[in-house]
């Protein structure tokens, strides 16, 4: 008999949770979603979503697309709750989870929701004036160069100062070989390798990049491969060796060596699990709606977009519910 009250009042108690769950669901959110500025691909791809978002979140509810602050920026904000949503790497993920490269303390509330949806590529685009075949070239010919990233806390900044750093540059010898380093938006960069007042880029970028496409169509551009010493010193860090296919753009006739990593959704551990669960799910039932938002996301495999190296972190347990319920998680 006692044995009989327990297992009513402990069916009582997990009712009283389930419908408090079912409550908490139902209730409005505001979810800022950190991506990169606008013109670039993220921007693109958390638009997407947040319209896709706003259709199966509890109504009422709104996802605040935010133009700020790329790779490295998104998970701080994330992990300060300031962006519950926001778009990463799997190699920041990886950095700032432990605490390493851009990051001097431990992240360790960030969460995964969905990996693998692309794949980028770091990349060094040179125009062709400069006359080089790699970035060696600049430090052993004394190559004065113009160089172009993104603005500090995006990867594209990171990756060029650890690019730069694997052939012995920094951007101090740049400009002592008569150059320059500017970290700028998308809409400087286009504007300045059009009409020469910059050089060189080094970026992150995915196929079919807006920007990078104009760049490539309307400027005399070479995509610089990286040697095998460099991938090698880069897959240290985390990086993945990968070849960018031939005609990935235009007056791009051959292949190039480089690294990779796909984009990764992250959140932190204290967003709701219903809302965890919902977002998961809704992005992972819509990949024509995201490859129509933007053919970067072609690749985007959803049946795998919980494994641990699409995603470098662990996962949300709403999302982890999201993966069981297809079935593609065991």
């Amino acid at each position: 008999m006692r044995h009989a009250r327990t297992w009513t009042a402990l069916a009582v108690v997990l009712a009283i949770l389930a419908g408090a769950l079912v409550v908490s669901a139902q209730q409005p959110v505001n979810l800022a979603f950190s991506t990169l500025g606008q013109g670039t691909a993220w921007y693109v791809y958390g638009a997407t979503m947040a319209n896709l978002l706003r259709q199966t979140l509890p109504a009422g509810s709104n996802v605040d697309v935010k133009p700020f602050s790329g790779g490295v920026g998104n998970a701080k904000l994330v992990a300060k709750n300031e962006t519950p949503l926001g778009l990463s790497f799997t190699v920041t993920n990886r950095w700032a989870f432990e605490g390493t490269e851009a990051y001097d303390a431990k992240l360790e509330n960030l969460r995964g929701l969905v990996g693998g949806l692309d794949t980028y590529y770091l990349v060094a685009i040179a125009a062709k004036k400069l006359d080089i075949s790699s970035l060696k070239d600049i430090k052993e010919r004394k190559v004065p160069v113009k160089l172009y990233t993104l603005p500090v806390g995006s990867l594209g900044e990171l990756g060029a100062r650890q690019l730069l750093r694997e052939y012995g540059l920094t951007y101090a010898d740049l400009k002592s070989l008569g150059g320059s380093a500017s970290h700028v938006g998308y809409k400087v960069i286009v504007d300045g390798m059009k009409d020469g007042h910059g050089d060189l880029l080094i970026a992150v970028i995915t196929p079919k990049h807006p920007s990078i496409t104009e760049i490539a169509t309307f400027s005399e551009v070479k995509f610089l491969p990286l040697d095998a010493e460099r991938v090698k010193g880069l897959g240290r860090l985390g990086y993945t060796p990968e070849t960018m296919p031939a005609n990935t753009f235009k007056n791009q006739a051959q292949p190039v060596g480089t690294v990779g990593f796909p984009t990764v959704l992250i959140t932190n551990k204290e967003l709701p699990e219903p809302i965890a669960y919902t977002v998961t799910k809704t992005v992972i039932e819509n990949k024509d709606a995201l490859v129509r938002g933007h053919a970067g996301l072609t690749a985007f495999e959803p049946k795998t977009a919980w494994q641990p190296e699409k995603v470098g972190l662990p996962l949300h347990p709403g999302a982890e519910r999201a993966y069981r319920e297809k079935g593609w998680m065991k």
